[in-house]
């Protein structure tokens, strides 16, 4: 256990880089066990130089609007009443709807909703989380309320109001970056975790409405267009994949295309959305289960088109096979700079453990290599703001997943967004697959 006084002696080393050669005593055995596992390089290219980055960003911080957030609030806070006393209505009674005991006990024991294929929890009450009432929505109509009622609160207690109690005399918001969270290498963010705030959803468009630019500034951000399926072609070798981010293809069109066999320009909304899904759904090892959910195709559908997929792309398929293999023999998995995941229920005789272990491995080196290009993105960014002396005139915000959000000078949006977009489409060498950054401004982050 590291004391107080280590860990300011630790903070001190890690902000100071004259110090880096001078370890301290308790890291000089940490600093060995990453040589020999290989991680050195990672450690030394990417996390250290990236510490300083994250701290400039917290510091910095987000402006929020705070007079339309407090609005906000309000109308969330109306819109909650009358959900409630609808719940209410259509119960027949009140309770506490945020009990899932409750909840379950009004659901299928007072309004007999059929609980066949309903999982139950330790306590013996079925279970109402979300995927259950989704399920649910056609059987009775106090579902539907109970969702979009759960919508509503999630939002009130978990952004919008956390983001007003959190802002500093400035009305700026200071998330605080996770290098050790996600086991892939992915950052986090948390309080407020700003990585969370939904996208599609209207709510979720109007919460971001409320964070803004300064004065004169306006939002700028860059974000790397199907990093992960670029990564996955360039790993797996597929031609088909490669030749298709190559000639700048639609990758989900294409697909759908070769599923279902039909011409390019047959291919109907509805097939490349289902395609969509099965794309990003083999980065997470997806089985027809979670597929059929998600794409709303019948089972047995779900796993035709799973099969067509590989028999298209299958040197996907031949380099999950050789990944998990590996895995199995080794414990563990790493991604193209030799960054590791170890997975210990890899070889577990419970198959739900086994299984679990093994979408790991095929997720890890995809989700884990996009991490570093981005942290790696991050630090050119950074190398480059310093280096045109760009100063207050351009500030690194956020990281989003995939995405760097800036705010910038209107006057050197043009200028600095083909600057940052270089850095960032160079900043890692692929070989077979190009990376490409998309980018939008504007002066509220839902603009972007």
């Amino acid at each position: 256990m590291i004391n107080e006084a280590k860990k300011i002696e630790l903070a001190q080393w890690l902000l100071d880089p004259d110090k880096h050669q001078a370890l301290p005593d308790n890291l000089i055995q940490l600093e060995q066990r990453l040589e020999n596992a290989g991680l050195d390089i990672i450690y030394r290219n990417i996390e250290l130089p990236l510490v300083e980055i994250l701290g400039k960003m917290h510091e910095v911080g987000i402006k929020l609007d705070l007079e339309y957030l407090k609005k906000l609030d309000e109308e969330i806070e109306g819109e909650l009443s009358g959900s409630v006393k609808k719940i209410f209505k259509e119960a027949g009674g009140e309770f506490n709807i945020n009990s899932p005991k409750q909840l379950s006990e009004i659901l299928f024991g007072k309004l007999k909703i059929n609980p066949a294929g309903v999982p139950k929890r330790k306590t013996g009450a079925y279970s109402t989380d979300a995927e259950t009432l989704n399920k649910l929505s056609k059987e009775h109509a106090i579902v539907d309320s109970i969702l979009k009622y759960r919508e509503l609160y999630k939002l009130q207690s978990t952004y919008v109001r956390p983001l007003q109690e959190l802002a500093d005399k400035n009305g700026r918001v200071h998330t605080t970056f996770v290098q050790t969270a996600a086991s892939t290498g992915r950052l986090s963010s948390h309080e407020p975790n700003l990585q969370n705030i939904p996208v599609v959803s209207e709510w979720g468009k109007r919460i971001r409405q409320g964070f803004i630019a300064d004065k004169g500034k306006s939002f700028l951000a860059l974000d790397y267009s199907q990093i992960e399926l670029r990564v996955l072609a360039a790993v797996s070798g597929d031609e088909s994949m490669i030749d298709a981010f190559k000639k700048n293809w639609d990758i989900h069109k294409l697909t759908a295309s070769k599923v279902y066999d039909v011409p390019l320009e047959k291919v109907t909304p509805e097939m490349r959305t289902v395609a969509k899904t099965m794309n990003f759904g083999v980065i997470y090892g997806m089985g027809p289960q979670a597929f059929s959910q998600l794409s709303g195709l019948p089972f047995l559908e779900a796993k035709r088109f799973i099969d067509e997929y590989f028999a298209d792309f299958k040197a996907v398929k031949i380099w999950q096979e050789k990944t998990i293999i590996e895995a199995r023999k080794t414990g563990f998995v790493e991604n193209l700079n030799g960054r590791k995941r170890f997975l210990p229920g890899i070889n577990h005789p419970n198959k739900r453990f086994s299984s679990e272990a093994e979408r790991a491995a095929i997720n890890m080196p995809i989700q884990g290599l996009a991490a570093d290009i981005i942290k790696l993105a991050m630090i050119r960014a950074d190398k480059l703001i310093s280096s045109k002396k760009l100063g207050e005139r351009v500030r690194m915000l956020l990281t989003i997943h995939d995405e760097l959000i800036f705010e910038v000078d209107d006057k050197d949006i043009k200028e600095v967004e083909s600057l940052i977009k270089k850095e960032m489409e160079e900043a890692y060498d692929l070989k077979s697959v190009s990376l490409k950054v998309d980018s939008a401004s504007g002066k509220n982050w839902a603009e972007l």
